[in-house]
């Protein structure tokens, strides 16, 4: 009888594991198609299920900053998410928060020891604000290439385009970005913008 208690506590163990994991990818294939405000909730709920688990406090505090939300809101996530996990893939998160922090300095040093499928596109943030335009388009042209929903990085690529006076490649991502952002912050003046240079 004993021993029927544990299997059958054990199987429900790892049924709600293998539901965790399952819900915490879906959740992460949500963010990698740019879905940031679908994301988001669902890894609220990872987090709350398993505040211990740094890949889903990661993505939160990723998810987040995506979505425009206050960097602070974010930093509790991708710190945490740091503690636990101090690797590669922390340090990227930990880069793009000090981007959106205006740290560019402390996110260059963050991405010597970064990794992960996020590389190119806080890479080129960084190379953006810093006038290195080549380099930026470089790194979003590589990111979009893997990821081609994303629409923000279409939105900085066409800015790396504008700084280096290539209004073809400029006017292309930004009407992409437009497509698959319509309603963003950024659309108006990407409008006007589109406007002049026809």
């Amino acid at each position: 009888m004993l021993r029927a208690l544990i299997g059958s506590f054990t199987a429900v163990i790892l049924l709600s594991a293998q539901a965790f994991a399952a819900d915490l990818n879906r959740a992460v294939e949500l963010f990698d198609q740019g879905k940031f405000a679908e994301a988001e909730p669902e890894l609220r709920a990872a987090v709350e299920a398993e505040p211990e688990n740094a890949r889903a406090r990661r993505y939160l505090g990723l998810a987040l900053l995506e979505e425009g939300k206050p960097a602070d809101e974010a930093a509790p996530h991708i710190t945490k998410a740091g503690e636990l996990e101090p690797g590669g893939e922390s340090r990227l998160a930990l880069a793009r928060l000090y981007v959106e922090r205006n740290e560019f300095d402390k996110a260059e040093e963050a991405l010597k020891e970064a990794e992960g499928s996020q590389l190119e596109y806080v890479r080129g943030r960084v190379h953006l604000e810093r006038k290195r335009y080549n380099e930026a388009a470089q790194d979003f042209e590589a990111f979009i290439e893997k990821n081609t929903g994303h629409a923000y990085a279409h939105y900085y690529a066409g800015l790396a385009y504008n700084g280096l006076r290539r209004p073809d490649k400029m006017l292309t991502h930004f009407q992409l970005f437009l497509k698959m952002k319509p309603d963003a912050p950024e659309a108006r003046k990407v409008r006007a913008v589109l406007k002049t240079a026809r």
